[in-house]
């Protein structure tokens, strides 16, 4: 994204993301109409109310822009001077803020369940990745040293006592956040019944208005008491981790992560939509322990105390709860989860360098095995015992055939790309995605399913590449750029991996970008199993593995340092081809694929099969000749 200055390339980008990008959206939405159930939110008034707030402030922002950057809104074409007045001391990038609020205002206005649950969550997700996987890199190289804070931001890591409107700005991060969540959450979901329903053996203490009010209450003066920025940047970072896992755990599986709302004898007078009181300002317990939490650290003498009002306050809420036990146990795990970030990034950080110094070898004669290949041959194995789950005996040795012809084709894409002297037998992601049209065929004409085979294999294939990143990080590829910081970075030290024969980046502080594709595909993972049990056409489910993918590789790209990638107009090579992955994906959710009934049955075959596929894949990535210097002899 290099800018040329020429006319013609503002124009054509103007027509790009003015016309063609809208238009594709709209036709998008149009043409899954049929395929998104779930229940719609039709209201002109609001939709235009929104929708116009959006659009006044894109506007806003693209005035901004051109009035004190001396530019125009394309980051193709960047404004020479850096704004921060306007709407961009409030936000950051509010151009894109503006364009969600007009999708959300667009889809109520229009009353369409595929533009406001598919469209628009897919566009800001869109939005999010170019910032972190272009924009954001940009304006540090473009304007370092420049002061880039805004209101509507958490607090920088410092001792100093917090700014009345950061302690604002940091609550309603929060609040808005989490109330926006759970009301999605129960307008679509709300009524799911709860996996498990045990008796809870405490009453109720007191009316849900005094203990609603209480809990929030408690919330809300956790921001005003904390002392430091750093603290007060700890609770926000804390709350908002909470609230996401917590809510991707509920939209997941709603009849065990969803169970926070108030039983229906306790949802209180109706607002507005027919929503009540208390279904609207629910709050969860974890959130009331992060509060307890603030307090305790704002007051060491009183922590007890503290602990003792948060604890007698989550028993209330938990007992107004649907399932009592269930909001409490989960409360509980994302309690632990979001109390213990900077712990728990430590130790995925400190494994990860481990994992990346960890290179093992063992010559027998001509042949080289080494420890790498154990990874993605169990990657290969756990995958397709997850695959012989999802559809059956039937299709094992069709999970066999389908991943042999991709592994192929990874590594006839790797050597056209990067293939030299030092690389023999290099391995390509994107090479496996062009192959599946080959595995396709060849699946067809041994008279199986192929979409049956497509939509498994994209259900599995997240958590086969995030173990499959593991090798990755034991031979050197894939790695990351140099980041100043010890807390993000690890160190290679192994000569025979990449980063040191080959980057000549051997002890240096480097991104692990291996780790943040694990952490990515990880979740993912679980999104396209729950497409999966929903019954969703095979096809779609493709789409969205192809979506979802090639949103995180962009991210994942801008942060890479290998000395042997290509950089075509600003953007690494694979940027480009996480864009396709995402064009493409859109059009395989198009495509209409009927369901076929599937009775799976498992049997020994899916066992054999995952032993062939496994140690096919050992043998092709951790094992080698050595001393030969044909092509595809040596992995390193």
């Amino acid at each position: 994204m290099k800018a040329y200055g020429s006319n013609f390339g503002k124009w054509l980008y103007s027509i790009l993301f003015l016309i063609v990008l809208p238009s594709l959206l709209w036709a998008w939405s149009y043409s899954t109409g049929s395929i998104i159930s779930l229940p719609a939110i039709h209201d002109s008034a609001w939709g235009a109310g929104i929708g116009g707030a959006g659009l006044l402030l894109m506007l806003w922002g693209m005035y901004a822009l051109w009035r004190y950057g001396r530019g125009l809104p394309m980051n193709a074409f960047p404004p020479p001077k850096y704004v921060n007045k306007g709407p961009y001391q409030w936000l950051r990038h509010p151009i894109y803020w503006g364009f969600g609020l007009f999708l959300v205002g667009a889809s109520v206005f229009m009353g369409s369940p595929s533009a406001l649950w598919l469209v628009t969550p897919v566009s800001i997700l869109g939005m999010i990745a170019l910032v972190w996987g272009y924009e954001r890199l940009d304006l540090a190289q473009r304007f370092p040293g420049v002061d880039k804070a805004v209101w509507f931001n958490l607090p920088e890591y410092s001792i100093e006592l917090p700014k009345a409107s950061q302690r604002l700005a940091t609550l309603f991060q929060v609040v808005a956040f989490w109330l926006l969540g759970v009301n999605v959450f129960d307008f679509l979901l709300g009524n799911t019944l709860p996996a498990v329903q045990w008796p809870w053996p405490l009453g109720l203490a007191f009316g849900p208005g005094l203990l609603f009010g209480a809990s929030w209450l408690f919330l809300i003066l956790a921001p005003v008491v904390l002392r430091s920025r750093r603290d007060l940047r700890q609770w926000g970072l804390a709350s908002l981790a909470g609230s996401a896992l917590a809510l991707y755990v509920a939209f997941l599986w709603p009849a065990v992560g969803g169970q926070f709302l108030p039983e229906a004898a306790y949802k209180g007078t109706e607002l507005f939509w027919n929503i009540p009181v208390f279904d609207f300002f629910t709050i969860p317990a974890f959130l009331v322990l992060l509060a307890a939490r603030a307090h305790a650290l704002a007051f060491p003498r009183l922590k007890v105390l503290m602990a003792l009002i948060g604890i007698g306050l989550v028993i209330g809420l938990v007992g107004y709860s649907t399932a009592p036990w269930l909001h409490l146990l989960a409360s509980i795990a994302v309690y632990g989860f979001a109390s213990n970030l900077e712990n728990s990034w430590a130790v995925l950080r400190r494994t990860a360098e481990w994992v990346a110094n960890s290179w093992k070898e063992w010559v027998f004669g001509p042949v080289r095995v080494i420890n790498h290949g154990f990874y993605v041959g169990a990657g290969a194995l756990l995958g397709t015992f997850i695959i012989g789950w999802l559809a059956g005996e039937a299709y094992a040795w069709a999970v066999v055939l389908f991943g042999v012809v991709s592994i192929l084709f990874s590594a006839l894409w790797a050597q056209l790309i990067e293939g030299s002297e030092k690389l023999k037998r290099p391995y390509g992601y994107y090479g496996a995605l062009v192959g599946i049209l080959f595995s396709s065929l060849a699946v067809w004409a041994a008279g199986f399913n192929v979409w049956v085979v497509i939509g498994a294999f994209s259900v599995v294939m997240p958590w086969v590449q995030g173990i499959g990143r593991l090798r990755c990080l034991v031979n050197g590829c894939c790695h990351g750029a140099p980041v100043d910081s010890e807390k993000v970075g690890i160190r290679y030290f192994h000569p025979r991996s990449r980063v040191c024969g080959i980057s000549n980046m051997k002890g240096e502080n480097l991104h692990p970008t291996q780790l943040y594709a694990i952490i990515w595909l990880f979740f993912i993972g679980f999104i396209q199993l729950a497409l999966w049990q929903w019954g969703l056409s095979f096809s779609f489910i493709f789409g969205m593995y192809l979506i979802l993918t090639g949103l995180g590789r962009f991210v994942e790209e801008a942060y890479r340092g290998e000395v042997q990638t290509l950089i075509l107009h600003g953007l690494r090579l694979y940027q480009w081809t996480a864009i396709a992955s995402v064009l493409v994906g859109i059009v395989f959710t198009l495509i209409p694929v009927p369901r076929p009934f599937l009775g799976p049955v498992f049997g020994w075959n899916i066992v054999w099969a995952a032993m062939a596929i496994g140690a096919f894949t050992f043998f092709a990535m951790g094992v080698d000749f050595p001393r030969s210097n044909v092509r595809f002899s040596r992995l390193v």
